[in-house]
């Protein structure tokens, strides 16, 4: 597996972007990051409208659609993880924590519309911990 978040930590020290070593409350940079996700998702968007629509008896047009919802999706996940990066929060011990609440639910199954279920005595994951964790450290 590709490790996405490095690869977009590395990005951002080769752009010059700073990277807290520790979750701070930077509202200052908030604003370019809204306006770039706004961007961004607008794009998803009409990538997704335009795979939803798609021709699939038609083989290039198919594959450019997936081509375009593909890089679209990308994009959006480099932005929020960039955002999530440069506020210095602990993105990558979030993801283990929500991944194994998430991996909990599997035990119980689906509903009618596909979601999967939470058991009984599944407990969502401690996020806040995550980030106390995370503070403690620095």
């Amino acid at each position: 597996m590709s490790d996405f978040f490095g690869k977009r930590r590395a990005l951002m020290r080769e752009a010059g972007d700073p990277i807290p070593a520790h979750p701070l409350h930077d509202p200052a940079a908030l604003a370019q990051w809204e306006a770039m996700l706004a961007e961004e998702l607008g794009e998803f968007s009409r990538a997704l409208a335009a795979y939803r629509g798609v021709d699939t008896r038609d083989a290039d047009a198919l594959l450019q659609a997936q081509a375009g919802l593909c890089a679209e999706g990308v994009d959006v996940l480099n932005v929020v993880s960039g955002l999530l990066i440069a506020q210095g929060l602990p993105l990558e011990a979030m993801f283990d924590a929500i991944h194994a609440a998430n991996l909990a639910k599997c035990a119980a199954g689906r509903n009618a519309q596909g979601k999967l279920v939470k058991p009984a005595h599944w407990q969502e994951a401690d996020k806040a911990g995550v980030i106390r964790a995370s503070l403690a450290k620095s």
